[in-house]
């Protein structure tokens, strides 16, 4: 493999189970929006969250392994939005600032800031009720994501963050864009 992908080698048995469980949880983000209900969409994305977290527990990439485990829990909360405990905003400020501390446990250098960052915006986006607002904030993060995943060696990430970027950008094209020339 060359290019972005080649660099990040394997060294064994371990690595390879570690990143096959990496691409069990990128099927799962390719798959979720796929669903028909939303309570599927949300079930797909917390089993895909569930695996990223144990990939990158593996990997040592422990700021990664709790961003993903926060954003298990944080699909939970926002999939019960129509509920009143879950309606709030207050959702939005809670889960930004658990996603800072967790950094202060798992600090591995000024890394660990980047997918903190993208968490943060995130969680700010799926607060968000205009479609368009949602994919402008949450564009940011995936190049965040991209970087940390290429330094933790998460092929799966690296490629789930592409995948993502480039849905993001052809719905502002498809959706946003083109809608607002028409």
């Amino acid at each position: 493999m060359d290019g972005i992908l080649g660099a990040i080698k394997l060294n064994g048995v371990y690595d390879i189970i570690a990143q096959l469980i990496g691409f069990l949880g990128l099927i799962g983000s390719m798959t979720a929006y796929q669903m028909k209900t939303q309570k599927k969409i949300v079930t797909v994305q917390i089993v895909s969250c569930s695996f990223f977290t144990l990939h990158f527990l593996m990997l040592g990439a422990y700021t990664g392994a709790l961003m993903n485990l926060i954003a298990a829990v944080r699909s939970v909360v926002f999939a019960n939005k129509d509920k009143k405990w879950g309606k709030s905003n207050l959702w939005i400020v809670f889960f930004s600032i658990v996603c800072i501390i967790a950094v202060a446990f798992t600090w591995e250098g000024y890394l660990s800031l980047l997918p903190m960052a993208g968490m943060v915006l995130t969680t700010i986006s799926w607060g968000i009720e205009k479609a368009n607002l949602v994919r402008i904030i949450s564009l940011p993060s995936s190049p965040l994501w991209i970087i940390y995943n290429f330094a933790s060696k998460s092929t799966a990430g690296v490629l789930t963050e592409l995948f993502v970027m480039t849905s993001i950008i052809t719905a502002i094209i498809r959706l946003d864009i083109r809608k607002k020339n028409k």
